[in-house]
């Protein structure tokens, strides 16, 4: 009897060193991709208003995409003006050049529907010809005029 509950503390122990080291492992892989909650990156905000001829464009998604890192999004409320999201606890983008994507394929409508039909032209989004630069330490107010015609 002895030597049965022997071999089962054993296994027990060694099944929690198996989970604990497992445990860590994922934590240190999610630290090497950048899943993890950084605390350690170049944040600046980033606001501004879209309008598509003139007029707001309501529930359009707005994505800044660094050189290298996470990408930042935002969907445009009925006034046509976004807030950049970074993570889902901390606000902006980060600090340098990007490339700006602009999409209503994704976006929402005022009731909340999804909105299937592309209205914006190749060059908002699968073809992007918009950049912009995020400057440090500052509020950062990006307009996106666009226009319907190809």
């Amino acid at each position: 009897m002895g030597s049965t509950y022997c071999k089962k503390t054993l296994l027990h122990v060694s099944i929690k060193s198996r989970i604990h080291h497992f445990a860590c492992l994922i934590v240190f892989a999610f630290s090497l991709s950048g899943c993890g909650n950084r605390s350690d990156v170049d944040l600046s905000q980033v606001v501004g208003t879209v309008t598509l001829d003139g007029q707001p464009l309501a529930g359009a998604v707005v994505s800044f995409s660094p050189d290298g890192g996470r990408p930042s999004t935002a969907v445009t409320k009925s006034d046509g003006t976004y807030e950049l999201v970074y993570s889902y606890d901390k606000k902006g983008a980060l600090v340098g050049q990007h490339i700006v994507h602009i999409t209503t394929a994704d976006g929402v409508d005022e009731s909340g529907r999804s909105r299937q039909k592309e209205i914006l032209p190749a060059r908002y989004h699968s073809r992007t010809e918009l950049t912009a630069v995020v400057e440090p330490r500052r509020k950062n107010v990006i307009d996106f005029a666009l226009t319907s015609n190809k």
